[in-house]
């Protein structure tokens, strides 16, 4: 019988899995690990004995406590591979710069919480065993805030032109705020690493801003149907300009030191 979950919502309640997911549990639990394998690896949702996720993060979870690490590396390999399909169609490409680096770095902290909850501190995957696609969605969101826009169409960092990629106008347009004037800079791979260091050591506020001006969003627009960093951060323009202008005094003092 599948163990029931530790977690509590707001009101006190525990996690309760939905009767479907216990009656697949219970399913599951009935055959052999290798048949259980093979029920996992069914990678369509529409397909007969397709797997729900919240089932397979319910063994991965036994698996590791129960010190079956050939199973847990396999279902765990299932689970990423489900995850990063996902991620393809919610952090396109075709949406936002930069999209394979933030499908990178949204999967590394989903393993990331998958480690914390299997060394027992945290009940870090309960509510992933009750809903997860939705569970994932806010995960998924959250990091999003941390490190950059959602789901919002932007320009591509680079654009293909003939003689090859070319810096999009608008990062050209901020590098040169924050390069002295010498966008030409930002084509140096060391100056990237030296410049993405020192963005990645802002405040976070300041952090945002930066990250939202290189990827050609415009601080404000009268125009109602733009996006822009004002409506994204919840702030008025002015408080964007003014976090905007402090990390760049702080970029050029940090990038004069490593000069």
């Amino acid at each position: 019988m599948p163990e029931p979950l530790k977690s509590r919502d707001k009101c006190g309640a525990p996690f309760n899995r939905p009767p479907e997911i216990e009656a697949c549990l219970a399913r599951l639990e009935s055959l052999d690990a290798e048949a259980r394998l093979q029920a996992f690896c069914i990678g369509s949702r529409k397909s007969t004995g397709y797997v729900p996720s919240e089932a397979l993060t319910y063994f991965l979870r036994r698996a590791h406590a129960t010190g079956a690490k050939n199973e847990f590396k396999q279902i765990f390999g299932v689970l990423m591979k489900r995850v990063g399909q996902s991620l393809y169609s919610t952090v396109a490409d075709s949406r936002m710069a930069g999209a394979q680096g933030i499908r990178e770095e949204i999967m590394g902290r989903f393993a990331e919480r998958i480690a914390k909850d299997c060394e027992g501190r945290f009940a870090m995957l309960d509510f992933f065993e009750v809903r997860f696609d939705l569970a994932f969605a806010r995960f998924r969101k959250s990091v999003l805030r941390q490190i950059g826009p959602s789901s919002v169409l932007t320009e591509p960092l680079y654009t293909d032109g003939e003689e090859g990629q070319d810096i999009s106008r608008e990062v050209e347009e901020a590098a040169a705020d924050f390069l002295g004037g010498d966008p030409q800079k930002i084509d140096d791979p060391a100056f990237r690493l030296e410049l993405d260091a020192a963005i990645d050591a802002l405040p976070d506020d300041q952090r945002r801003v930066v990250g939202l001006l290189r990827q050609g969003f415009q601080i404000d627009s009268k125009d109602p149907s733009i996006m822009t960093i004002a409506k994204m951060l919840k702030c008025d323009e002015r408080t964007v300009r003014n976090r905007r202008d402090r990390a760049y005094k702080a970029l050029r003092a940090a990038l004069q030191e490593d000069a």
